[in-house]
């Protein structure tokens, strides 16, 4: 029966992109109807989202053309499953913060008149130190991180280009190196940290997009697609990978991983249907083993690679609408999990799962209430060991995530926002309970932004709590930005780790840091 079900609703993804594809050609018409300034009028800017002070001058306009813009998602959550004598969980999305980099129609927009068909180059360049001053180096640790934590030099640079008149071109990359790890001795960290720590060049996003008519677009590369309205807590933004090597200190700009895919946005009415045809697979950067974050005993298999035979494509629909006061999207996707899990043989792998989802924002007065639901099927958890033999752990599971929200911004140059989620494994059982995963995965987010000094002065404070009673771990972050000039700025902050029952995070309190960078942009 469940396999029955789980073929009905992957043929029922299918049967609605073709759907989709149908309504292209129907209604491909209605594009002489519209004309290019109709068509702009019916986007929100890429760069734009739903707040108290935005929405309601956005909501006479139809929904977001381009919703891979990289929102500012402070912390993530999910959770990885990796079983460890009983203990084990996910290793997933746990938390991140910081400002975006604009998308390329924000960008040319940006630029004079006459370079608006051109192309721009910018980018930025970052020194960033970090010192650990809570590092347990007498506990049973593979590696000593006990102070200076980092000496980084980063550079991101990016390039877009309007090829033709509705075609633009947009290629970004990025290439880091840490010094810390020169200066602590070499010999002194595994070989598998350095080679995911020390150094690394990384070509991120790259995709031509443009207008196959007045109603259609197109976008073909590696690019990222946010989904929901949570600023916080992901639960419907599941189609791009993250980043989570250092969880708390990653910025938003690291923290997505681009993905391969093509891209198809219809607009009719106030509505935009996007359907996704993801190419590419990629899981989630995760700790590795001699990592400060990595608390397990072994180092754990590579992560198998998913060929990109076409019967291992994935597929996504979304459907969202803008109307006066809230904001509406749908969402189904038939992927492979981002999270891995361990089978009985110790091979790392990806199951296909399913998901059906909506989230909406609703604005009143300066509060902006936000809810997301998602429901999750085939979901498999790693094997768990019994009598000191790994058992494999066959049953696909689901779960129901639900978050709700809300964000007040009366106050002057002041911004609170709090948030609430509960992932709900809706047929936990014994097996789920020996891979570690407990039957409610609840998490609380707090953010406090504040800006002085006429906004050259930028102050947060986040915070994040998992577990019902908020003793499964979390973190909370301050950090302070000054704009020395448009061009540099200086960064300080600090974050402490709360250690708790959650097998992941119970030794994660000794990560306390402080840091501090400097960012010339250009």
């Amino acid at each position: 029966m469940d396999f029955q079900f789980s073929i009905i609703r992957k043929l029922s993804i299918h049967f609605a992109l073709c759907i989709f594809i149908c309504l292209v050609f129907l209604n491909a018409g209605m594009s002489f109807a519209k004309t290019p300034h109709d068509k702009e009028k019916d986007k929100i800017h890429p760069g734009q989202e739903s707040t108290p002070e935005t929405h309601h001058k956005n909501h006479d306009k139809s929904p977001i053309k381009d919703q891979d813009k990289d929102l500012e998602d402070f912390f993530e959550d999910d959770i990885k499953e990796i079983p460890l004598e009983g203990d084990s969980g996910e290793l997933d999305d746990f938390f991140s913060d910081d400002k975006i980099r604009p998308d390329i129609n924000e960008t040319l927009d940006s630029q004079p008149s006459s370079d608006k068909t051109s192309y721009f180059f910018n980018g930025n360049i970052k020194l960033k130190t970090g010192y650990r001053f809570n590092y347990d180096s007498q506990g049973n640790r593979t590696t000593d991180h006990s102070g200076l934590s980092d000496t980084k030099a980063e550079i991101d640079l990016e390039f877009g280009s309007k090829v033709f008149e509705s075609w633009d071109l947009f290629i970004s990359g990025s290439a880091f190196y840490n010094l810390a790890y020169e200066f602590n001795g070499r010999n002194n960290y595994t070989e598998k940290f350095l080679e995911e720590n020390e150094k690394e060049l990384e070509l991120d996003k790259l995709f031509i997009r443009g207008s196959l008519n007045k109603v259609l677009d197109i976008k073909i590369g590696r690019q990222i697609v946010v989904w929901g309205k949570s600023d916080n807590i992901r639960v419907t933004d599941i189609l791009n990978p993250l980043d989570l090597r250092e969880p708390g200190m990653t910025d938003i700009e690291d923290l997505r991983l681009p993905v391969f895919m093509t891209r198809f946005d219809y607009y009719f009415f106030n509505l935009s249907l996007s359907a996704f045809v993801i190419h590419e697979h990629r899981s989630h950067k995760t700790p590795v083993f001699g990592s400060s974050y990595f608390y397990f005993p072994n180092a754990l298999p590579d992560e198998s690679d998913i060929s990109t035979r076409f019967e291992n494509t994935e597929f996504a629909l979304s459907l969202s609408g803008t109307f006066p006061g809230f904001d509406i999207s749908f969402y189904l996707a038939d992927i492979y999990d981002d999270s891995s899990y361990l089978n009985a043989d110790n091979q790392k792998l990806n199951q296909r799962i399913s998901m059906a989802g909506l989230a909406a924002n609703k604005v009143h007065g300066n509060f902006l209430y936000k809810a997301e639901i998602a429901f999750f099927n085939d979901i498999r958890l790693s094997a768990f060991p019994q009598n000191g033999v790994p058992v494999e752990n066959l049953q696909d599971y689901s779960r129901a995530d639900f978050l709700v929200g809300i964000e007040y911004s009366g106050f002057k140059d002041t911004s609170l926002s709090f948030e609430m989620a509960d992932k709900w494994m809706t047929n936990y059982d014994y097996g789920a309970q020996n891979s570690g995963i407990n039957e409610h995965m609840v998490q609380y987010a707090l953010r406090v932004s504040r800006t002085f000094l006429h906004e050259v002065l930028d102050l947060t404070i986040l915070t994040s709590l998992y577990g019902k009673s908020a003793d499964d771990g979390g973190f909370i972050r301050t950090q302070g930005t000054y704009d020395l000039s448009d061009e540099i700025s200086i960064t300080l902050g600090a974050i402490f780790y709360k250690s708790g029952s959650h097998a992941l995070l119970r030794k994660i309190g000794e990560n306390d840091a402080i840091f501090s960078s400097i960012t010339y942009g250009f």
